[in-house]
């Protein structure tokens, strides 16, 4: 998390000012990754007070970064290891994030999210899913789908076709698939740290509709983040 805050400052700055730059003076995936590897084992390394201090220095660091964000800067890019993102993607994301490894310090894999900011987090799902839809397609998909959560509830809608997602209204109109999931099961499932099998098995996914299309959708958004 210290060295996410310190990507995330990096490449929302340089975005603002319209570079896609990969950070910490890396030049490509493959020394990014190792600059990331060698970072997090000096972190690991550290006395537990420095490993603190270095986190919290990071993340105010990135707040200042958020605070600096004007309107006519949220369409801008930024650089992602999986893709170009909008600048107005990234405080979402990084929420996602706090919550997610949360859960994952909690080792408890077959517990629920437990965070006050679940609902917001569920809320940005429906730019997230089409968006990464998009950048891992399945050109052949065709449909229109709609996804329903509870706990908290909420639902979006998304229309795919020719390798491409676009959200859709979830009110409106007739859905080739309806899938229906807790808030946090669908965010662990789409996040790769739940077995999309597994939640069938235990009807903890409901699909009604066309249940192979439904299959094939959910076998592209249930992957590792």
């Amino acid at each position: 998390m210290t060295l996410g805050a310190l990507f995330y400052s990096h490449v929302i700055t340089a975005g603002r000012e319209g570079r896609l730059e990969i950070p910490f003076g890396t030049k490509d995936l493959k020394s990014f990754w190792a600059y990331r590897e060698r970072e997090g084992a000096e972190l690991s390394s550290l006395p537990d007070n420095e490993r603190v201090d270095r986190f919290e220095d990071a993340v105010w660091k990135l707040q200042s970064v958020f605070k600096m964000l004007r309107p006519n800067d949220l369409e801008k890019k930024a650089w992602h290891w999986m893709c170009p993102c909008p600048l107005h993607s990234y405080p979402g994301q990084r929420l996602f994030e706090l919550i997610l490894h949360d859960w994952d310090i909690q080792n408890n894999p077959e517990s629920d999210l437990q965070s006050d900011a679940l609902g917001a987090v569920v809320d940005i799902l429906d730019f997230r899913l089409p968006f990464f839809f998009n950048h891992m397609p399945d050109p052949e998909l065709t449909g229109s789908f709609r996804l329903e959560t509870n706990n908290p509830s909420r639902s979006w809608a998304m229309r795919v076709e020719a390798g491409n997602a676009r959200p859709v209204s979830p009110e409106e109109g007739t859905f080739d698939a309806e899938i229906f999931a807790s808030s946090s099961d669908l965010i662990l499932l789409t996040t790769g740290r739940a077995s999309l099998e597994k939640k069938k098995e235990t009807d903890f996914l409901l699909i009604k509709g066309d249940f192979k299309l439904a299959d094939l959708l959910l076998e592209v958004l249930c992957r590792p983040f």
